[in-house]
């Protein structure tokens, strides 16, 4: 790859060499021009401009070579250069968390939402964020939110959340008029595809499928139906897939039927119970499984990954399905999928929310996505993070009437 004389070639390179530098901190510059075909010149040219805006700073010299010769300086990220919020908003609790722009976790949180409308809770939550931002005294460069329902991630709108009665809802103007930072939403089951790429960035995943399951204890604001919320992240050719309406992951199991609202056709209360009831838990659970079969044969990934508390019980899962659904075992076989229980986590939507900008930071950019509200480039991140500090207009939170 050889730098041209424009805007996107520029971004594209020096996002080529961050990545390298994300991935392999401690990297020299004659490792980045030789791993990535650039010319030295360019390395060089890209990294003094790194350093200049404190993105990148040189750590202790490396190893010197056999022969002899200087000892290569090492690069590595500026963590003190900017941090990102990631939410993950349900509708009847929050978690949030700041990372740094090596992904390094420096806040978390959780709680319940104010009985406030949808724009009170984006309200209530930055005031949340921005006060410990202000303690740790690193510029805020973007924000996340992740939230169960159809989501155009690249024009920031929430075109259907079931839980939250949203339809078209514009997210990415009503945050960009009330908050001077870029700003992003994205599908809670995506937010786990892009936890999983950031994580294991270093290693080839191939196709893969995360699944995410949340317990959703009802909510007399929104009118949100109690029990467990599940939902699936895709991620095909080393990219999330979002489908052709946005609508990828948004299962309906098997028993499900036009007139059913929701994910499945199991009766209402049985879904109440399914939280703390080992019948019901048993029958929802297999309802699930099984309506994967097919899922999984068609899709064929390499790794699906399994997040969420009601997952938490890995033997007792695997028990059941060896017992009462043993097709998805099967299938896993035929297919040769890795099954990974990641459970423990309760922040994975929030901090994979967070990855997802880090992974757009560091990625190449595509002239595809050049014409979507979300682009942003080395340029904007730059100026998002000067000045140190950042004046925001917040909106009055309203109370919302019973």
């Amino acid at each position: 790859m050889r730098i041209n004389n424009n805007n996107f070639q520029k971004n594209a390179n020096t996002s080529l060499v961050a990545q390298l530098i994300w991935k392999s901190p401690g990297i020299s510059r004659v490792d980045i021009a030789r791993e990535l075909n650039l010319y030295r010149s360019t390395v060089t040219n890209i990294i003094s401009a790194l350093i200049d805006d404190e993105v990148v700073y040189e750590g202790e010299e490396g190893s010197g070579m056999s022969r002899g010769g200087r000892k290569p300086i090492i690069l590595r990220l500026n963590e003190k250069f900017g941090c990102v919020v990631g939410f993950d908003i349900q509708p009847s609790h929050y978690r949030a968390v700041i990372l740094d722009i090596t992904g390094s976790l420096l806040f978390q949180d959780k709680g319940k939402l104010p009985e406030v409308d949808f724009d009170g809770i984006i309200t209530y939550l930055m005031d949340i964020v921005l006060k410990q931002i202000d303690k740790l005294g690193i510029p805020l460069l973007a924000v996340v939110a992740g939230i169960p329902g159809i989501v155009d991630a690249e024009n920031g709108m929430i075109i259907y959340a079931e839980p939250f009665d949203l339809r078209n809802y514009d997210f990415y103007s009503f945050f960009t008029k009330n908050y001077d930072v870029l700003v992003f939403v994205e599908n809670d089951a995506n937010c786990t595809a892009w936890l999983e790429m950031t994580i294991n960035r270093n290693v080839n995943l191939g196709d893969f499928m995360c699944m995410i399951a949340d317990y959703h204890e009802g909510s007399y604001q929104f009118g949100d139906r109690a029990g467990i919320g599940v939902g699936l992240g895709l991620s095909i050719g080393g990219k999330v897939y979002h489908g052709s309406h946005h609508s990828s992951g948004e299962i309906c199991t098997l028993s499900w039927r036009g007139h059913n609202i929701g994910q499945t056709g199991l009766p209402e209360d049985l879904l109440i119970r399914s939280v703390s009831d080992e019948q019901a838990w048993k029958v929802w659970m297999i309802d699930l499984f099984s309506s994967l079969v097919p899922v999984l044969s068609v899709f064929d990934p390499r790794v699906f990954f399994i997040h969420g508390k009601p997952f938490s019980d890995e033997q007792k899962i695997r028990d059941l399905l060896c017992d009462s659904c043993p097709q998805f075992l099967d299938v896993l076989k035929k297919v040769n999928c890795k099954l990974i229980f990641d459970t423990q986590d309760e922040s994975v939507v929030a901090k994979g929310a967070a990855m997802m900008f880090l992974q757009k930071l560091f990625a190449v950019p595509e002239l595809s996505e050049i014409e979507s509200r979300t682009h942003f480039d080395w340029e904007d991140v730059i100026a998002q993070a000067y000045p140190m500090k950042k004046t925001y207009r917040k909106p009055r939170l309203e109370v919302r009437n019973a």
